[in-house]
């Protein structure tokens, strides 16, 4: 498996995926108390780190073999990574500036950057091209 590969399935490790929103939530709470290091060492490093490590030493082929791994395949390109990112920023500046409402919808952004393939249904490109030959 290559490190493309590796980066996309290590994301729904389940592994991760706790870290990943322990340390959110974390972060959340100590910038809601204005602890401004310390909420940006919480929400960063910790998940950094277990990326790191777990690309560098871990095999996902049980990740990629999955339902959700195919799904990951086909929706979690880079855009959806970024529009994740830029939901835990925003609840990020919720939480520095006490608006529930701008956690809520950095919350709310991220469930539906993973749900983007419920959300907005798009066909695979061969299900377009059979579907095409046969015309």
């Amino acid at each position: 498996m290559n490190i493309i590969d590796k980066t996309l399935y290590h994301q729904i490790h389940p592994f991760k995926l706790v870290t990943d929103i322990i340390c959110a939530f974390a972060a959340v709470y100590l910038l809601w108390l204005n602890e401004l290091v310390p909420g940006i060492v919480v929400a960063f490093v910790p998940p950094l780190a277990i990326s790191f490590f777990m690309i560098r030493t871990m095999d996902f082929e049980r990740q990629k073999q999955s339902r959700l791994g195919k799904y990951v395949k086909q929706h979690m390109g880079r855009g959806a990574d970024t529009i994740r990112s830029l939901g835990l920023i925003a609840m990020l500046a919720g939480g520095w500036f006490h608006f529930l409402w701008v956690i809520a919808l950095g919350l709310a952004v991220i469930i539906l950057s993973w749900l983007n393939g419920f959300v907005f249904r798009r066909e695979n490109p061969a299900q377009v091209s059979a579907r095409k030959a046969r015309r």
